[in-house]
Order: C-alpha cells, then sequence, then structure tokens
C-alpha cells in the first residue's frame, strides 16, 4: 500500500502546527478582470509555475509564511512574478484585478489576509458613514432591546441584523451604505478570524464588542487578534489588566444597568405569591457548560482549597484559579477555560451555600431550573425559571428581599439583579463582591454580606425596620435611575469613540 504524501507544516498565526495542503484544487479564483495575483502560494510555488504565465503575474504572501518556507521554496517562484507589498494588493484587488487564492491562507494568518480580503469584497467604500448602529442579534437576543432603545435614544437609528446571513449580506449591506457603529455583545456577528471587522473598517465603521460574560471566554473562541483593534467593553474591570496585558489597544469599562422600559405599570401587575419573602432567581448553571467545558479536569487538592475558601466566606474566583491552576497566558487557545470551570464551579458552589444559609432563616422562593433542587431542603418554596420580560419585574418589587449571589466567573462582576431590583422599587440583599464599588459606600455596607450566615439577620432586620427599607429603596432607586441606566451605557460608548 502507498504511503501518503509527507505535508507541509507551519505554525499559524496563533502558534498552532498545520498541515499545508497542496495541490492545484487548493486553489479558487477571484474576479474577472485582467492580469492575475496570487494571493498565496502555498507550499509547492513550481505547481503553480507550470499552471500560470512565466511574467505578467504578481503575488503576496503572509511574511511569517515565507519566514517558514526557507529559501528553497523561493526559489521555486518564477523571477518574472512581482511580489507586491499589502497595500498594492488591496489597492488592484479594488481595481477589479482577477485573483487566486490559496484557500488555507486566511485560516493559517487571518490577521494578515483579512484586511487584503475585504479589499475585494468592498472595492469601493462609502465615502461617509450614516448616523445609524448596527447590531448583530435577534430582537430577543441578550440586552438586545435595552441597547437598541438606548441608542436610539441618543439620535441614532439602529438596525439589527441576522448574526447567521451576516457573512453572507455584509458586503452588499455596505455597498449601500455603512454605519457609525457596529455593536456586538458577546461577539456575537464577528467571526473567529476577524473578517467581518476588517470588512466593516474598510468601511469607515467603528466596531465595538461588549463581552458581558467573562472576556477570556469569549475570546478562547477567537482564532485572530482582530480583537486588540476594536473598542473591548467589559462588565467588570477586573479584566481591564489581563487584556491589555494580552494586547488589547482599548479596554472600556461598561458594567450592566436598568432599563426603565421594564419597571413601567409595576402597580397593576399580578400577585407573585412572594409577599413577606426572600425570593432567589437564577439559573443553577449556564447553557452548554457541559460541552464548553469538555474534557477539563480539577486537580482535587485544588477543588479542596476552594471548598474551604468558600466555607469561610470568600469566594475563589478566576484570577484565584488562574494563579492555583497556573494557567500563564489566557489567549490564544483555550486555556482560559481550566481557571473558568474551576471559577463556575465555585459559583455554583457558593450559590448553593447562601441559598442553604437563607432556607434556614427566611421564608425563601426559589425561582430557577431543577437544578437547585439538590441543595435546597425538601420543604423549600421551589418554582420554575420566569420569563425576564415578564413576571420578574413584579417579583422583584413585591418581594420582601431579593437575594443577589454573583458568580467568580467575574471577579468583580455585578449581576442584572444589582441595577433591575432597585428600578423596580425592591430591596437587594447581596453578596460583597468588589464590583459594589461601583456604587457609593453608604449604600452598599447596608445591604451586603460577607458571609452566607449574615443573610437571615440581614433579612430580618429590614422586615423589623419597615421605615429604614423604604428610605434605602428610595435612594437606590433615585442613583439607579440617575447614572446606571442602559442610555447612560450607549452614551458612554458614543463618546469613547467620539461620537
Amino acid at each position: 500500500m502507498p504511503k501518503r504524501p509527507q505535508r507541509a507544516r507551519i505554525l499559524d498565526e496563533t502558534g498552532r502546527l498545520k498541515s499545508l495542503p497542496a495541490g492545484e484544487d487548493q486553489f479558487i479564483s477571484q474576479g474577472t478582470g485582467h492580469g492575475m495575483l496570487v494571493l498565496g502560494l502555498g507550499p509547492e510555488p513550481g505547481l503553480l509555475a507550470e499552471l500560470l504565465p512565466e511574467t505578467g503575474v504578481s503575488w503576496l504572501e503572509a511574511p511569517q509564511f515565507t519566514q517558514q518556507m526557507g529559501k528553497q521554496w523561493r526559489a521555486a517562484i518564477p523571477s518574472g512574478w512581482r511580489e507586491l507589498t499589502p497595500q498594492e494588493a488591496m489597492d488592484q484587488l479594488a481595481s477589479g484585478e482577477r485573483g487566486l487564492l490559496y484557500t488555507p491562507a486566511p485560516r493559517l494568518f487571518p490577521s494578515f489576509w483579512s484586511p487584503v480580503l475585504a479589499a475585494a469584497s468592498l472595492p469601493s467604500p462609502p465615502e461617509e458613514t450614516s448616523r445609524e448602529v448596527w447590531m448583530p442579534a435577534r430582537e430577543d437576543g441578550l440586552l438586545v432591546r435595552e441597547m437598541a432603545d438606548a441608542f436610539t435614544q441618543a439620535g441614532y437609528e439602529v438596525r439589527l441584523l441576522d448574526p447567521a446571513a451576516l457573512p453572507r449580506r455584509l458586503p452588499a449591506l455596505l455597498r449601500e451604505r455603512a454605519p457609525e457603529l457596529f455593536f456586538s455583545i458577546n461577539f456575537l456577528g464577528l467571526d473567529s478570524l476577524g473578517e467581518t471587522h476588517h470588512l466593516l473598517r474598510r468601511a469607515g465603521t467603528s466596531v465595538a464588542a461588549w463581552c458581558v460574560d467573562n472576556p477570556f471566554h469569549l475570546l478562547s473562541s477567537l482564532r485572530a487578534s482582530f480583537w486588540r483593534d476594536l473598542l473591548l467593553c467589559v462588565t467588570d474591570d477586573w479584566f481591564a489588566s489581563p487584556l491589555l496585558d494580552h494586547g488589547a489597544g482599548q479596554v472600556l469599562h461598561l458594567p450592566l444597568a436598568a432599563w426603565p422600559n421594564m419597571f413601567e405599570n409595576l402597580d397593576s401587575a399580578p400577585n407573585q405569591g412572594v409577599d413577606g419573602r426572600l425570593a432567589f432567581v437564577g439559573r443553577s448553571s449556564f447553557p452548554d457548560k457541559k460541552g464548553f467545558f469538555a474534557g477539563v479536569r480539577l486537580p482535587l487538592d485544588d477543588w479542596t482549597a476552594a471548598q474551604e475558601k468558600i466555607a469561610r466566606g470568600n469566594r475563589p474566583d478566576f484570577g484565584w484559579w488562574a494563579e492555583k491552576l497556573n494557567t500563564g497566558q489566557l489567549w490564544p487557545g483555550r486555556q482560559a477555560r481550566n481557571p473558568g470551570y474551576g471559577a463556575e464551579e465555585s459559583g455554583r458552589a457558593w450559590r448553593a451555600a447562601c441559598l442553604r444559609a437563607a432556607a434556614g432563616e427566611t421564608p425563601l422562593t426559589v425561582f430557577g431550573d431543577t437544578g437547585w433542587r439538590d441543595v435546597l431542603p425538601e420543604d423549600t418554596d421551589f418554582r420554575g425559571p420566569v420569563d425576564y420580560y415578564g413576571p420578574l419585574a413584579a417579583i422583584y418589587a413585591q418581594a420582601q428581599a431579593v437575594l443577589g449571589c454573583t458568580s467568580p466567573l467575574l471577579p468583580s462582576g455585578l449581576t442584572q439583579r444589582h441595577f433591575d431590583v432597585w428600578a423596580a422599587g425592591g430591596l437587594l440583599l447581596s453578596d460583597a463582591t468588589p464590583g459594589l464599588s461601583l456604587f457609593p459606600d453608604e449604600l452598599t455596607r447596608e445591604i451586603s454580606f460577607a458571609h452566607p450566615g449574615r443573610i437571615g439577620g440581614m433579612f430580618q432586620r429590614f422586615e423589623h425596620r419597615p421605615v429604614e427599607r423604604a428610605d434605602l429603596i428610595r435612594a437606590w432607586r433615585e442613583l439607579i435611575l440617575a447614572e446606571h441606566t442602559y442610555a447612560h451605557r450607549a452614551a458612554t460608548v458614543l463618546d469613547c469613540l467620539g461620537g
């Protein structure tokens, strides 16, 4: 049986070893103009020399590719062919010259090739951008209604784009007009190689990505460094320093906020049956947790140390786990998921400890998935998940208090409850996350607990001091509506971009 031919191998942009497919079928033709521009020569330039003329051919190759292929590879390039700079290649593509693309090239070195290919997809960018914000999202997506309304209030026309159809439709859309801002939530609509980003930048559009979740979890799915060039917004400012250390050019702290529209007509809302009770609303884990953390295991000694910290009232967060596991660089690659799994498991244990402590001393009602049943007493008032845009605001407003437990995946993060509960006119009891420093100390020290064992006492204190409770709610609500709505967050983004 004949041996399979051994392919040349090189390190790609992220340092991973990749085989180089060879053969005529690895090239595709682009455009119908005169001449020939070869975009990526592949591992066998001699093959192209047999197929193309000895003169009249120009070519472009990524420097990282040529450096690894050596002298023999370069000697196989016909001397009559002209090597171009990236800008010269982009100018020729924009003028309609026919190109011949080595198809693996954009996946090997996307930061080099994506700007070049953008010139082929968008030969003539619009001269001006329109006063629009494009959001790749469906209407029922995460924070879409809130931010669309906020940008509209700022005087922008907002256009929602189907993320699934975006790669196919975007070039044609940009030939019609380009928006001032492309605003992505959790990198939705931005492909892993950065081709969408470079196409938008060629059109003159500013691009911002709001990392509502752990940024390094989101980056673990990206295969190119384009994220370093856009406005990177984070809900947790703990990540600003490590992101800058990993090459981010601009990081903006953009916390969650409240959407006042959600809290209209609460006086006439149906009774939710939580009067005089402590309410907890939340999931026991995030969707597809098992698949996301496939193959990740925690050392037993480290997990034991984490449980001991939780018993003392501390949260083993993402930073603690990264240090404990000696993670090192968090990108490129998926190594950030190792400390992420530790933080996620710690968060579940932390929330379980808080719920158990609350269940022993307060009339507790839990809204969430069945994953909580394993950690709660059998007689706990357990109800199923609740629609965020449905009765949730009424639950916040009608409960005696709402329990807020933050995730160690965001070491200094806040949850939506830190804004919504107060905006609804409710009372929040929160763990003492460092993220509370966003608010005045005289307000946070009244409602935060450092140990789960304090939850019951705090609940009873406000139960017996209704005037103090009402005054605190009023002060918090005024602060949230005056400084922490999604309209404020949109204004922050636009100010940062000079819009």
